[in-house]
């Protein structure tokens, strides 16, 4: 299914990740655990045209998704996969479908996607008038934690208006957080 996705990040310290946490009363909200698994080439194939592959495990669904960045949206391509696709795989031995089209619309051809990185994350969500606000713990390769903040609106202006009023209430300093994976790739290399 492709959906559209505008989003705002914000890196946060662990306090303010335990202010707001507090402030929105998560403890009570579900926690979504999710364990993503990114996928390239040889040729860093996704990397090159800005996207990201990935399969994302949750206490709800597995679904493998295709991400592409946008100036100010991302387009994702997302499948959903059943039992019989390999647990975990560290090699993709097929791709959907739906990813397979959009990747030749992209006239992007891909070998071979190999495991590059894993990531889990513990995620809580509150909706808010103005959006969907998430707060995200995440953990890395070398057992490295960070905290983020996403904001995910329907219309990019007033969503940007928003999520600014977000961080000036909460007194918190804009820190774009670059997508997870790029994180991954600078903390796999301390």
């Amino acid at each position: 299914m492709r959906e559209i996705e505008i989003e705002f990040k914000n890196l946060l310290t662990k306090d303010q990740y335990a202010s707001l946490f507090e402030k929105y009363d998560l403890k009570n909200s579900e926690e979504i655990i999710s364990k993503n698994f990114y996928y390239d080439d040889a040729h860093e194939s996704f990397k090159k045209i800005g996207a990201a592959l990935r399969i994302r495990y949750t206490n709800k669904k597995t679904e493998m998704t295709l991400k592409v960045k946008g100036e100010t949206q991302n387009v994702e391509i997302n499948v959903p996969l059943d039992e019989r696709y390999p647990k975990e795989p560290t090699v993709l031995p097929i791709l959907p479908n739906e990813i397979i089209t959009e990747l030749e619309r992209m006239n992007v051809k891909i070998k071979t996607p190999m495991l590059i990185q894993k990531i889990e994350t513990l995620r809580h969500e509150i909706t808010l008038e103005e959006g969907l606000l998430v707060l995200d713990e995440t953990t890395f390769i070398n057992d490295i934690v960070d905290y983020e903040l996403e904001f995910e609106t329907k219309d990019y202006e007033t969503g940007l208006v928003a999520f600014e009023k977000l961080l000036e209430e909460n007194n918190i300093d804009k820190n774009p957080a670059k997508p997870k994976i790029a994180r991954a790739v600078e903390y796999s290399k301390q």
